[in-house]
């Protein structure tokens, strides 16, 4: 954890596992993203670190789910009786997470990744995360991707209160639009590390560069999404590695059954990257647009000089990195 958040110093690029090792980039093909089993397999493999992602259920309850909601990757149609959930027309059981109680969603299992076997596995709560990571003596750091203060007061909370080593082990992404200043996130959380993430679209939505002065006090490691050279947000990466801090982003691979298709939030297919090229003005006037979205090329993040990626293939990026001469103090294969 303390190179992931540059208290200590390395020269080689780190890779998180998003939603852990799971899906067609792992070694285990059928085991579902954000499940107990992803976790286990991205730490038996020593990964740098692992992301997963966090919604709120119902009552308040803070789980692993990467959608807003639960019909792409659960069996919630066997709860509601209802049709299975079809991402292509969007039909079925797809109620949102924070509608449904956490009882109801222990009793869900998740599907295999390409949607067409029930596993074993079920929605895990964070604090069974946290009970299995401390059980089988896990050293891999773990990193919460939260959209909501609610969340980042609840893992702060079981952090302290399970007593696994608190800002040594664990962290949680926030979107600087959450947490503008960060006085705001320390005033919600006191035990766990965190990085802020800035994309393109919140440049008409905060004033980045107030944020990220006021972020850069407080942090060694910043998510900086840059989607070209030279395009948004490249002058704030630029100014954050000259300062000395370890810039990561987002490895963009698409993981929808469309070519180039990405799952929406809701479980819907698809967008394409450049459906949500962000277009920047300010006082009315054209001031910057995307028109690429480089994310899903190695080559371009190697070219844009990041300290850490996160990527749903962490093996294929830990290869390219390390042949590129990026690994010499890390694993350079899984």
């Amino acid at each position: 954890m303390a190179e992931i958040v540059n208290v200590s110093k390395t020269p080689d690029v780190l890779v998180l596992a998003h939603r852990g090792y799971w899906g067609r980039h792992s070694a285990s093909p059928g085991v579902p993203e954000n499940s107990l089993g992803s976790i286990s397999a991205a730490n038996h493999a020593c990964m740098d670190g692992i992301e997963l992602d966090v919604k709120m259920s119902k009552d308040g309850v803070p789980l692993l789910m990467h959608d807003f909601n639960l019909g792409r990757t659960t069996t919630i149609y066997n709860l509601h009786r209802q049709q299975k959930f079809d991402p292509m027309t969007n039909h079925g059981a797809n109620p949102k997470v924070h509608d449904v109680l956490a009882r109801d969603i222990d009793t869900l299992r998740l599907l295999t990744p390409d949607r067409r076997n029930t596993t074993g596995y079920i929605v895990p709560r964070v604090s069974q995360v946290l009970d299995e990571w401390k059980r089988l003596k896990m050293k891999t750091p773990l990193i919460f991707d939260t959209k909501t203060a609610d969340a980042i007061r609840a893992i702060d909370i079981l952090v302290r209160v399970k007593d696994i080593g608190g800002a040594n082990t664990m962290a949680v992404k926030v979107n600087a639009t959450l947490y503008p200043d960060p006085a705001g996130f320390y005033a919600d959380a006191k035990n766990i590390n965190v990085i802020p993430v800035y994309t393109t679209n919140m440049l008409g939505i905060i004033s980045v560069a107030d944020s990220l002065i006021k972020w850069s006090r407080a942090v060694q490691t910043i998510e900086i999404n840059v989607k070209q050279k030279g395009g948004l947000l490249y002058f704030q990466k630029q100014i954050s590695e000259q300062a000395g801090k370890r810039v990561g982003v987002f490895h963009a691979i698409p993981d929808g059954p469309i070519s180039g298709g990405f799952y929406k939030n809701t479980g819907i297919c698809c967008y394409k990257l450049s459906d949500v090229f962000y277009h920047h003005k300010v006082m009315g006037q054209p001031a910057g647009r995307d028109t690429e979205d480089h994310r899903g090329d190695l080559n371009f993040l190697l070219s844009q000089n990041y300290g850490l990626i996160t990527s749903d293939d962490p093996k294929g990026t830990v290869r390219f990195l390390a042949r590129a001469g990026k690994r010499r103090n890390h694993y350079q294969d899984y």
